[in-house]
């Protein structure tokens, strides 16, 4: 896989969860477009993209959903095995699996074709 691509997908997927984000500026309630399983899974590809860990309370600050929330769908990825714990940085450190790394790629890559 080559850099310039890596850069494109992870463009890509900030350029997604920007524009789910603008819809609050436009509605008075984002409650009811939100996905926050979705916003999840991409900031934990975004944060991925160089096989990085990252910290579960920085992970949630970022989120547009109450951490209750959050931690609700990151238990659903953790148990589906599409998120993990970085066993050498601490159990609050997480990551993407590959197999999910993958599959959003896959997607990232076939919303550019």
């Amino acid at each position: 896989m080559t850099e310039h691509l890596l850069n494109d997908r992870v463009k890509h997927a900030r350029q997604l969860l920007d524009r789910q984000r603008k819809r609050s500026l436009f509605f008075s309630s984002n409650n009811i477009f939100g996905d926050p399983a979705w916003e999840l899974l991409l900031e934990v590809y975004i944060a991925s993209d160089q096989h990085h860990c990252v910290l579960k309370t920085d992970l949630y600050a970022k989120l547009s959903v109450s951490e209750s929330i959050a931690s609700r769908w990151l238990t659903v990825f953790l148990d589906r095995g599409d998120i993990e714990i970085c066993e050498s940085h601490g159990y609050d450190h997480l990551r993407m699996t590959d197999r999910a790394l993958s599959e959003c790629e896959a997607y990232l890559d076939s919303m550019t074709d």
